[in-house]
């Protein structure tokens, strides 16, 4: 309705590479009213490069397992749509990386006068929710084939079910060794873990690009 946007105005570019995709969600964060995309992919973009943007119907702000339209991030387009708690559900396809390059879009949304209704039904709200009410974490431990046959368990400050304190982001020594094989060492230091973190909770999303 006129009247209800404000002047706030977010803006971000988004580079997809082989691989990227976004689960379903609906965007609600704050006051976010309408969220819009511009798309810059290269001109040949077909349906096999992937990408497309998907459209949910939803049934008591459930959203359906199938989407109900899917849109192609073809060139100099714009797609744009109400944000709604529990209702505006939408997930990116996987980018299958073809020889078109880049799933390229500017991105963003316009902002509102006051929080949208239903805030409790938004797929953040909902997150933290579970977060809230999930059952005591249970540690992973991992079985290495090695020549021993030994088994790597994380540090037994993680492994205290019962002490929440205990299970708060700590990592070991040898957890990080262990994690450096698969990930560049720089994220695993506690600035940098602070700072994904932060990134995440504030962005929805990150990307370690290492």
């Amino acid at each position: 309705p006129r009247g209800t946007l404000t002047d706030e105005i977010d803006c971000a570019a988004n580079c997809h590479t082989k691989g990227c995709h976004l689960l379903c969600h609906d965007d609600v964060i704050g006051t976010r009213k309408i969220s819009f995309i511009i798309y810059l992919t290269d001109p040949s973009w077909t349906k096999e490069d992937g990408g497309a943007l998907e459209l949910y119907n939803h049934k008591d702000g459930i959203p359906n397992v199938f989407p109900s339209a899917t849109i192609l991030p073809t060139y100099n387009s714009l797609a744009y749509f109400g944000v709604n708690a529990g209702v505006s559900f939408h997930a990116v396809q996987e980018v299958m990386g073809r020889e078109c390059g880049p799933r390229l879009s500017l991105q963003g949304w316009y902002h509102g006068r006051e929080l949208p209704e239903n805030m409790e039904c938004a797929t953040l709200s909902r997150l933290k929710t579970l977060e809230d009410d999930k059952e005591p974490f249970v540690p992973f431990i991992d079985t290495e084939n090695n020549e021993t046959g030994t088994e790597r368990k994380l540090d037994e400050t993680q492994t205290n079910v019962n002490d929440k304190e205990a299970r708060t982001n700590v990592l070991s020594e040898s957890d990080r060794n262990y994690l450096s094989q698969y990930m560049n060492e720089t994220y695993l230091t506690e600035s940098s873990m602070k700072e994904i973190c932060d990134k995440f909770e504030n962005e929805s999303s990150v990307q370690l690009r290492h």
